[in-house]
């Protein structure tokens, strides 16, 4: 009975132990766990290790108390860097000689607005014989490009004087040159831009072209005689614009030599803070090194070296001296400048010939009166300045968040303002955002709603096949493809109504937007789709049966319970979006530039450049541990935030508005 008792017992501990993982006395639900939990721990180990990477190259350094304890500290990050360069920028009289360069660049590009007004008014007339000039020497440039070899051959034997070449070797040379030369006629496509009889003469002049010819043959002469006349004859039908223009030109000649003068001296006096700085710096490894040396001798040497090592103060004040006294010459300058171009200005035409010198004129009409007052405010604040004035911590980051320059490499100063950047990613990503929600969104409730079971088995893997094409692929066709397709739509008569047409540049905001919207609209579909499919269908039935239609049932029952996750879908693909590189470091134009906001919707049709595009354009091209590679870190940590920020909203939204739970 008892051996009954115990056998049942084994039985029943058999029947309750639970199943062994791969042969072993281990609990195969502990080890699951254990495994996720695992996974779970290196993913937030990762994240930690990825903020502490951004973190330590950015803002801040690792310091190492008693030589080995690791500890973060600002004194040599990137706001310490920065601080200390725009700190040596105010010294040296740098900034104090901005306060001209300012007007100047202004007046630069009010000049190069005015110069595009002057060539579209001159096109009018001169266009028409300048591309039939510029066909025929386009094409006989590429006949000689073809028969390169043979043209070079003879000329050699035609130099070559001791012995000089038969003249035999010429003939044959020639024949070869002449035979070359009628292959690359013969392939030669000539513009349809001559009539029949003109092609003809071309076609002719082009066989008989030979390398010791110096002058041009007698078509392509008149076509250049032709050009050079309908250039004078558009300079004397637009004289008073061409007057005007030059007059704008010349009235900035006396502020650029005053400018000239103070560039030279700030310059000087930066060479020698950063030679300073420099030897500050050695200074202070060659101490540290004699600290951790290992012999007497070696600890002296080092020591020694230090003492030598030349870290004499900058005298700024002597130095800033003969700067600010030119202050009196460039005062006496502004207000015949002012009148200079007020009078240039009044000059202008009223209605220029084209439409696209009327655009450029209006912009030149709006940003005029700012300019005049930049020059008139340009004393007052030279006279306010102060090299004394230090420069905070807190001004080198709000520098960084609201600069409005990103200017590296500069012989003059760096300037790390990410405004541009992150105005031009946000302008991009709303954009794409307001492309891919309404094609995303609606064809999640089509797919879900009213499609068969055969048109959700063609639509639901099309669209996500779109996630499977490589960013750079959707890149190329941006530039070959939808920037020659805006650019050319655009310029059609009747779109011209539209903000922002005729478009100028054919990489733009918009062109990037069009391409990441194509690249979020399956990430969105999907989840979209899915929130759809996860309202319970006792809602839909319940509608049904109190006689609301298909379409009522849809839109008033359905997307607004599934609201929350079609907001999650958006703010992902949104997060999507602002995350991605190639596309628009391809298409996006690159132009580091607050956009114009004052075109209203047209501002998408400008160029710009972004967070993303940023890092990958130059982390590749800069030093290691510099202040420009800094910066970028610092750019890397926005877009982590940003990234973050999106993730949390669209987890609040998804808790605001999910269904209670039944």
């Amino acid at each position: 009975m008892s051996t009954e008792k115990s056998v049942s017992r084994e039985i029943e501990s058999d029947l309750i132990k639970p199943p062994g993982f791969l042969g072993l006395r281990m609990d195969r639900q502990k080890v699951i766990r254990a495994f996720f939990s695992t996974c779970a721990t290196v993913t937030i180990i990762t994240l930690v290790l990825i903020m502490w990477s951004l973190i330590s190259e950015g803002p801040i350094k690792v310091g190492k108390a008693f030589g080995f304890l690791p500890y973060p500290t600002l004194k040599g990050g990137f706001l310490d860097t920065y601080r200390h360069e725009l700190s040596v920028y105010r010294k040296a009289g740098l900034e104090f000689c901005d306060h001209v360069q300012k007007p100047l660049t202004e007046h630069e590009e009010l000049l190069s607005r005015l110069k595009r007004a002057l060539g579209a008014d001159l096109n009018t007339v001169s266009k028409p014989s300048r591309d039939r000039r510029d066909a025929a020497l386009l094409a006989k440039t590429h006949v000689e490009e073809k028969a390169a070899l043979q043209r070079e051959a003879l000329e050699e034997a035609l130099e070559k004087t001791e012995p000089a070449t038969p003249p035999e070797k010429i003939a044959e040379l020639r024949k070869s040159v002449t035979d070359a030369t009628h292959i690359a006629v013969a392939t030669e496509t000539i513009s349809d831009i001559f009539n029949k009889e003109e092609k003809e003469k071309l076609i002719a002049e082009l066989n008989s072209l030979q390398p010791d010819q110096e002058d041009f043959p007698p078509f392509i002469q008149s076509l250049l005689a032709e050009s050079a006349k309908k250039d004078a004859e558009a300079k004397e039908k637009f004289a008073a614009f061409v007057s005007a223009v030059d007059e704008f030109e010349a009235a900035s000649e006396p502020v650029v030599e005053v400018h000239d003068s103070m560039k030279e001296l700030a310059l000087a006096t930066k060479e020698k803070a950063v030679q300073q700085h420099m030897a500050e710096d050695a200074r202070t490894q060659l101490l540290e090194a004699a600290a951790t040396a290992k012999t007497p001798e070696q600890k002296a040497a080092f020591e020694k070296d230090a003492a030598e090592t030349d870290t004499t103060e900058i005298d700024y004040k002597s130095a800033i001296e003969p700067i600010v006294a030119k202050l009196p010459d460039y005062e006496k300058l502004v207000q015949p400048y002012i009148e200079a171009i007020k009078k240039a200005s009044a000059a202008l035409p009223a209605k220029p010939e084209t439409k696209e010198a009327h655009d450029l004129m209006e912009h030149f009409r709006k940003d005029f009166p700012k300019h005049l007052k930049t020059v008139e405010a340009s004393v007052p604040r030279m006279k306010e300045w102060s090299w004394e004035k230090p420069v905070p911590m807190t001004q080198a980051l709000t520098s960084f968040l609201f600069g409005g320059d990103w200017i590296t490499n500069s012989s003059w100063q760096d300037f790390y303002g990410v405004l541009p950047l992150l105005t031009g990613s946000l302008v991009i990503a709303l954009t794409a955002l307001v492309i891919a929600l309404p094609f995303s969104v609606g064809a999640a409730i089509y797919v879900n709603q009213f499609a068969s079971l055969r048109e959700q088995e063609i639509v639901k893997p099309l669209i996500e096949f779109i996630q499977a094409i490589p960013s750079v692929v959707l890149g190329f066709i941006g530039i070959s493809v939808l920037g020659d397709l805006i650019k050319s739509t655009s310029g059609i008569p009747w779109l011209s109504w539209i903000p922002g047409f005729p478009v100028q540049e054919r990489l733009n905001m918009f062109n990037a937007g069009v391409l990441l919207a194509l690249m979020a609209i399956p990430t969105m579909f999907s989840l979209a789709e899915d929130a759809i499919n996860n309202v319970p269908r006792a809602f839909s039935e319940a509608s049904e049966a109190l006689g609301a239609t298909k379409l009522q049932t849809v839109f008033r029952v359905i997307v607004p319970a599934s609201i929350s996750g079609i907001l999650a879908a958006m703010l992902l693909g949104l997060g999507r979006i602002v995350g991605e590189t190639m596309v628009v470091l391809l298409v996006a134009g690159n132009r580091i530039a607050i956009p114009d906001f004052s075109d209203g919707i047209g501002t998408v049709f400008q160029p710009a450049h972004t967070l993303t595009g940023i890092i990958a354009q130059e982390l590749g091209e800069v030093s290691r541990g510099s202040s420009h590679w800094q910066a970028l870190f610092m750019v890397g940590i926005l877009l982590f935030i940003i990234s973050l920020f999106i993730n949390w909203a669209s987890r609040l939204v998804v808790k605001k508005f999910q269904l209670p739970k039944i």
